[in-house]
């Protein structure tokens, strides 16, 4: 009975069986060359053995193997032989990168351990976070004759493809998906209808656990004493539990420092004694001695930007802007060299050079540099970004701005270039509008763009109506926030 090599994708979750770390496992077998004719390939017909979500926490707590996969059905294989598999796993099932894992076969069934398949699964998804994720896994072959290896049905064979689902290995730590402030605002209890929500960038936060909030202080609070601590939600749910509280009480004003798990019930808080709005940032992710830093700041409206290009002047320099107090971005002319600093002065929080991509904040940090190909830059715009609790930074270089849209001259697919002051802020072009929309975007790219209204633009905002047809002279303004344009025909 002949069968086909590769049989249809089983739309499974893997359910496996378990094991511990003690089992001995050889290592891939290698090819030998050239290769023999040992039977007819396409007689090996494999199937799954796997259902529903895989937890190789519990099959590794049982001390058990992971039963993948069985051999139904194989044809003169010669009595000398041994059949062997080692296992691929990957992202989907166009299986680019995959990661391999180790097998064994005992009484015609193919077993993998735990390990190699938390192994290869997190080669594949480089994340902390435990949940569950999809993959594809197949096969490869081979018939094994003591040192003689040969790879069945030749390099591009596999068998048993399937899709799987794959809970690894969590880490030591547990961390969940929502926090919130609790304190002066709930007036000292859990209170659910009036905690703020923190919030990070929106990944996994076993992947980026930093979160944080901006806290409007008004002067009464902080003559009182504003006093905060962090809840996760199954807490904040339950009314008691868990909070995360100052770990010396004595330092509870101090503006960066550690917290510990505490019992609510203790109600020890942190403290801000000053008015204004706050920025409060809180790892979630316990370190070593299971504590948690944090910091608190004032929430900085703007950065400003001094540089050669201004003369090293703030007040003549551009600003980035923020939604979060965390995150900032805009257009900066740059002439080389330059840095970010929270005020229109040297006197506060200035923002230098600690390594490539990365902020300092010590006094004697140098000059950010903005570079291409190791090549220093000279003269230009940039789109940059800063993120003041990570320290990161990026300056894109701005080699052209145009507009496009169904209402300019090139529709969607062909943007109308702009041309660039000698200061790079401010650009013009003559065209013809027709009724319809456009928008602003730069490098010919859809990366940097700027919507919304021609008073207010602001970046990945809305399609922008043409308030003038025919022909007109379009002016965009880079030089101050909000950034503006005219229509004028």
């Amino acid at each position: 009975m002949k069968k086909s090599v590769l049989f249809s994708i089983f739309a499974l979750g893997l359910g496996l069986a378990s094991c511990d770390n003690d089992f001995d496992f050889p290592n891939p077998p290698g090819q030998s060359n050239p290769q023999e004719t040992i039977f007819d390939a396409s007689s090996l017909e494999l199937t799954s053995l796997v259902s529903g979500t895989v937890n190789l926490d519990e099959i590794n707590n049982a001390n058990a193997l992971v039963e993948i996969a069985e051999i139904k059905a194989v044809e003169n294989l010669p009595e000398n032989y041994n059949l062997s598999f080692i296992g691929q796993m990957a992202a989907d099932n166009s299986f680019n990168a995959p990661a391999e894992f180790s097998t064994t076969v005992t009484d015609n069934k193919i077993y993998a351990n735990p390990d190699d398949l938390d192994a290869a699964f997190h080669k594949i998804f480089t994340t902390l976070d435990p949940a569950a994720k999809t993959v594809d896994i197949h096969f490869k072959a081979y018939a094994v004759n003591g040192a003689s290896t040969v790879r069945l049905g030749g390099a591009d064979v596999y068998y048993c493809p399937m899709t799987a689902s794959i809970k690894p290995f969590a880490p030591d730590f547990t961390v969940e998906e929502e926090y919130y402030i609790i304190g002066t605002c709930t007036n000292g209890s859990i209170d659910a209808s009036k905690a703020i929500k923190m919030t990070n960038s929106g990944a996994s936060p076993y992947d980026d656990p930093v979160f944080s909030v901006v806290v409007d202080i008004t002067s009464d609070e902080a003559a009182g004493g504003y006093n905060w601590a962090v809840v996760p939600r199954s807490t904040l749910s339950a009314g008691k539990g868990t909070v995360l509280a100052p770990s010396d009480p004595e330092l509870a004003s101090d503006f960066e420092g550690y917290l510990v798990n505490r019992d609510a019930s203790e109600g020890i808080f942190g403290v801000i004694n000053a008015s204004n709005k706050h920025l409060i940032t809180v790892n979630v992710r316990p370190d070593s001695d299971d504590l948690y830093s944090y910091s608190v700041q004032l929430a900085i409206p703007n950065l400003w930007t001094p540089g050669p290009a201004n003369g090293w002047n703030q007040g003549a320099s551009q600003l980035l802007y923020t939604n979060d107090y965390k995150n900032y971005e805009g257009y900066v002319h740059i002439d080389g060299e330059f840095k970010f600093t929270s005020a229109p002065d040297w006197d506060h929080t200035n923002f230098g050079f600690a390594s490539a991509g990365k902020l300092s904040t010590d006094p004697g940090a140098g000059n950010l540099k903005v570079t291409q190909n190791d090549e220093a830059l000279g003269n230009g715009l940039y789109w940059c970004t800063a993120d003041i609790v990570g320290l990161t930074y990026t300056a894109t270089a701005i080699n052209t701005i145009g507009i496009i849209g169904d209402g300019t001259p090139g529709g969607w697919d062909n943007e109308t270039v702009m041309t660039p002051s000698a200061d790079f802020l401010t650009w013009t072009v003559k065209t013809t509008l027709k009724e319809g929309t456009f928008k602003f975007r730069a490098n010919n790219g859809w990366d940097i763009n700027l919507g919304g209204s021609l008073d207010d633009l602001t970046p990945g905002a809305d399609n922008i109506p043409v308030p003038e047809t025919g022909e007109v002279t379009i002016t965009l303004n880079l030089s101050s926030l909000p950034y503006t344009a005219t229509v004028v025909k």
